[in-house]
This record gives C-alpha cells, structure tokens and sequence, in this order.
C-alpha cells in the first residue's frame, strides 16, 4: 500500500517546467566553466627557424610571444622546461614561420612587426616585468642605458638588476633588450651574443663602430619635453635619465616627434 502512494504521488507531481530546467542549467554553467579552466591548460605552438640571428626556437601562445631562444646557445632544455611548467606544447612550425616572417620585416626596414604580442608567463617577478614593458616602450632608432631602464621602474640604483632582467629576458628581439647600453657609450653585452646585438642596432639605425660604441651623431631625446640636443648640451646633462633616450642620430629623433634643441641646434 505504501509502495502504492509514492507511486502515486510521483504521477501526480507536476513535471518540471522547461524555463525552469533552463534557469537551473543557466545558475550552474558559470561555475562548471570555472571549474573546467582550472583543469584546461594554456597551449604553446613550438617551432625552430632560421633566421637573420641564427637559428630560433619560437614558442607562442594564444597571448602573444611567450619565448625566444637562440640554439646556438646553451639552454633549450631549461626554456622548454620552463615552458612545460606553464603550458601543453604542441609543434607548430608554421606559427614558428610567421615570427620568422616577421623578424625578415625587421631587417628590411619595418619595424612595425617588433609590435607583436608577448606573453610573459615566464616572467615571475613583479619588477622584471616592469622592466620588460618599459622597454617595449623604447622605439627602433633609440636605446637607453641600464641606469635610465632602472630609473624608469622607479629603482635608479638597481642596474644590475636590470642587467640580470636582461640576461634572462625571455622574448628577446621583441622584447628588445638589443635596446639597453651602458652609460659609457659602449652597447654591453646581449644574450643572444654580442654580434646580433649589433646586427639589431644597426638594423634600427646605429652605426656601431668597432671599439661598440654608438655613433658619435648619435643625440639625446627627452621623452616628456620632446626636444633632442647633442650629448655635450647642458640642457641633456640636467635632464632626468628615466625621460632620456639616446637615437641613433637627429633624423631618428625627428621620426619619433621631437623637435631639435634650440640650444645646442643637433645636425
């Protein structure tokens, strides 16, 4: 008999209606969704081309560049490692191809395919990354010392900790580290070796004599005035090293929209 009632009870129990059954599914998507990210990682495409700059290991993700490593030079495993930790990889040598493609642009003169996309995963440390997305900020034709990078990132007295940033700089090339000289002049040293650092700068425009030191055209721009003047201005002297950059000479300074000294009066 009791069997008997529940069966009936369920028979007459109005069935559940279907925008009600839509609503519940709608309340539980966003949590299963958020549950299925923490189980699904984040994909690399690797690939290896050849280069201007030698032969590249190319790792991207669907954020941008996520790594850069030059094989001629020991280390492949510990960034394929490092990749592991933070992605599934899978080969891709035509994603590889594209960066190729685009690191040819460079050495003929467009600079704009350097705007790529990064994604620094790899990068653990808050004032690396710091760094890193000041110098994006470095156009082609300009550099800045290690003494004004560390300025920028509020720290002016941590250039070595800038050069250690730079030597472990995941996203070389587009993350131009090229880009970042010494204060006497000289371009410092690049871990993608000291040769391609040249091949870079004198792709942007620098003409790199053969002690490595900058051309001595080469002029100094104040990013928040505008204005550029020769090294020797006392005007440049004075001026804040976290607004200066150094261009390759007046006409790259004039490319990026500042204006000659009317002090100095740069060539």
């Amino acid at each position: 008999m009791k069997t008997n009632r529940m069966a009936t009870q369920v028979k007459e129990s109005a069935p559940i209606d279907d925008r009600m059954l839509d609503a519940m599914i709608g309340q539980t998507r966003p949590r299963i969704e958020r549950a299925m990210k923490l189980l699904r990682r984040p994909q690399a495409r690797v690939g290896v081309i050849s280069s201007p700059l030698g032969r590249l290991l190319i790792a991207e993700s669907d954020r941008g560049l996520a790594a850069i490593h030059f094989l001629f030079i020991d280390g492949a495993e510990r960034t394929l490692a490092m990749l592991r930790k933070k992605f599934d990889l899978i080969e891709n040598e035509a994603s590889a191809r594209r960066i190729g493609a685009e690191i040819d642009r460079v050495f003929e003169g467009d600079f704009s395919a350097m705007a790529h996309p990064v994604d620094l995963s790899l990068v653990e440390s808050d004032f690396q990354r710091r760094a890193y997305a000041s110098l994006r900020k470095v156009p082609p034709g300009a550099v800045i010392t290690y003494h004004g990078l560390a300025a920028t990132v509020g720290q002016p007295d941590s250039q070595r900790a800038i050069g250690n940033t730079m030597a472990s700089n995941p996203v070389p090339i587009f993350v131009p580290c090229h880009r970042v000289i010494r204060s006497d002049g000289t371009i410092g040293n690049y871990g993608g070796g000291v040769d391609n650092k040249i091949k870079l700068l004198r792709a942007e425009g620098f003409e790199v004599g053969r002690d490595l030191r900058l051309p001595s055209r080469a002029v100094m721009g104040h990013r928040r005035t505008g204005i550029f003047c020769r090294p020797d201005c006392s005007a440049a002297r004075r001026a804040d090293p976290a607004k200066m950059l150094i261009f390759a000479d007046a006409k790259c300074a004039g490319h990026a929209g500042l204006r000659a000294c009317k002090l100095c009066k740069p060539a």
